[in-house]
């Protein structure tokens, strides 16, 4: 879930993030989403303003904020794999 509120989406940049993470995870998780184990959503605010854009992944509840998308991939993908950091 990627907040595309007005801070986290000042100048673009939440939408932009959101761009950029759905096209890695089609190149990389492209069997996990078409079986629906990751879906991509977006909220106008999820209330934890910090370093824009905030990230949230479910059902874990962990927040990102600031992250790269080759981090965010490492951590989905260990996720994915039943491995938690």
């Amino acid at each position: 879930m990627i907040c595309v509120g007005e801070r986290c989406d000042a100048q673009g940049l939440a939408r932009k993030k959101l761009c950029e993470i759905e096209t890695a995870l089609a190149r990389r998780f492209d069997r996990a989403l078409a079986n629906g184990d990751i879906k991509i959503s977006t909220r106008d605010c999820l209330r934890l303003c910090t370093t824009a854009p905030v990230i949230r992944l479910e059902p874990s509840g962990d927040v990102y904020a600031g992250m790269e998308t080759d981090e965010l991939l490492i951590e989905i993908d260990k996720i994915l794999a039943g491995e938690r950091s």
